[in-house]
């Protein structure tokens, strides 16, 4: 094959290679979970987070991003915990990939299957980041509670019901952003006016 108008590369007519699939991929395989592979993957995505420091280990992320699929259809309590623990202490470090990975599987896993301790956590993490001055967290919950067919036992938050009124549309998060940051540009005195603060 080319790339973009590149010329051919003599690896593509000469060798056929085994196709490489990530642990990752292997584990998420209908039927492909197993235990002794899981915890070499695990294993392995901690010893580089620990040498590279936090929030630069690519394995790591892939992690981050298995958990939130993983999750979702074989909850495992012990697995999310140690999942939310990490992804929170990537955040605090200035690193947000597994944070949001973590908000994603609140939104679909609670989707997929309700669970009223993961709602209150989804909310409290929630709180959380947006204190932080973050809106992803608010924004996949707001979707998660605009699109979900039934609500029925959904108790939310009284603080994030009224911040969460402030959000009719996806596109008033993106606007809430950018006015987040010329705030930011405009100095502290900005901040306390913005449109996302309370």
């Amino acid at each position: 094959g080319t790339y973009f108008g590149a010329v051919p590369s003599s690896l593509d007519s000469q060798h056929s290679f085994p196709q490489f699939q990530h642990p990752s991929h292997e584990l998420l395989r209908e039927n492909g979970f197993v235990q002794v592979k899981y915890v070499k993957y695990y294993q392995r995505c901690l010893r580089e987070r620990e040498r590279l420091g936090v929030g630069n280990s690519q394995e790591m992320n892939t992690l981050f991003r298995f958990w939130s699929f993983f999750l979702r259809d074989n909850f495992n309590n012990k697995m999310y915990q140690e999942f939310k623990k990490l992804s929170v202490e990537d955040a605090r470090a200035g690193y947000r990939y597994g944070l949001e990975c973590l908000f994603r599987f609140f939104s679909y896993g609670l989707e997929k299957k309700f669970r009223p301790d993961l709602f209150r956590e989804f909310q409290e993490e929630t709180i959380r980041d947006y204190d932080s001055g973050n809106l992803y967290g608010l924004e996949k919950l707001w979707a998660f509670l605009k699109y979900r067919k039934d609500h029925a036992g959904l108790e939310v938050n009284a603080r994030l019901s009224a911040i969460l009124k402030k959000f009719r549309r996806i596109e008033d998060f993106r606007s809430a952003a950018a006015a987040d940051d010329g705030a930011a540009v405009a100095g502290p005195s900005a901040l306390v006016a913005g449109p996302a603060q309370e």
